[in-house]
């Protein structure tokens, strides 16, 4: 859950909550309290009222301490944090908002339920769309990222393509048909596919079909299919899904440097 919808439903959960903890150390921070001394103190207070002054409290209309509670529970809210979180992450901002509401109209729970759901969600969201580019060597020899769009390669004949999220079965799709355009509407025809695999931790069963046919494709059109920066985790995975048999072993390689290497040799 972000951390600003977490913010909001501590605030006004202090409102609906029979917890008098929250808006206690509210009402003492407020006050200039800063030590234990003032918790203390306030505590000693909170006794003599609950032992002697029942009484007299049951006459105050209940309106009046929830507008109390509910004044101590808005200077929980950290807006400054908000307008901060909403300049630079407008998707968890809309979370807070829409958790805050979810609180006031529904209830505290629901309110968390929801921010855990909407949090996931958007979790899905950028697995589901993660940056894509065609790697290009710059005059300096440092590796750039440009936009993966159907033409772009890394110089003739290869294409190294990196994928910025694990590679699973609500992403495979987009992975597969991203590589056939790439290589389809390559000027030159493309020799060799080199997959950036740096950011790509593992690998399921769906997406592990989608390789196996995205490799029939590749060999179809005469393209050499290939792996680079290739760890351990990866590695494992391959295996189990039988992918390092199919690809081939020499085609997996630790970095990109020995598969430019090796290209360049067999050219």
């Amino acid at each position: 859950m972000g951390l600003a919808a977490a913010n909001i439903t501590a605030a006004l959960s202090g409102t609906f909550v029979v917890d008098g903890s929250p808006t206690q150390t509210a009402m003492v921070e407020r006050s200039g309290g800063r030590s234990q001394l003032a918790h203390l103190s306030t505590a000693v207070v909170v006794a003599f009222v609950l032992i002697f002054l029942t009484k007299p409290l049951k006459y105050l209309p209940q309106c009046v301490l929830g507008a109390v509670v509910f004044t101590i529970a808005i200077g929980l809210i950290d807006f400054r944090g908000l307008r901060a979180i909403r300049h630079e992450s407008p998707g968890e901002f809309h979370v807070a908002v829409a958790t805050a509401v979810i609180v006031v109209l529904v209830g505290v729970e629901q309110g968390i339920l929801l921010a855990m759901i909407l949090s996931l969600l958007r979790i899905v969201d950028h697995s589901y769309h993660p940056h894509t580019a065609v790697q290009v060597n710059d005059e300096k020899g440092e590796w750039r990222l440009h936009p993966a769009i159907p033409g772009a390669v890394t110089e003739p004949g290869l294409i190294i393509y990196r994928f910025g999220a694990p590679l699973f079965y609500a992403n495979s799709n987009r992975f597969s048909e991203e590589i056939r355009k790439l290589v389809g509407q390559a000027s030159v025809p493309v020799q060799w596919l080199v997959v950036d695999a740096g950011a790509i931790t593992r690998i399921d069963y769906t997406a592990a079909r989608s390789l196996l046919q995205l490799k029939e494709v590749m060999d179809r059109q005469g393209v050499h299919f290939a792996f680079a920066h290739v760890e351990s985790y990866l590695k494992a995975d391959l295996d189990r899904h039988h992918l390092t048999e199919v690809i081939g072993p020499t085609k997996l390689f630790d970095t990109l440097h020995e598969a430019v290497v090796f290209i360049r040799r067999t050219k």
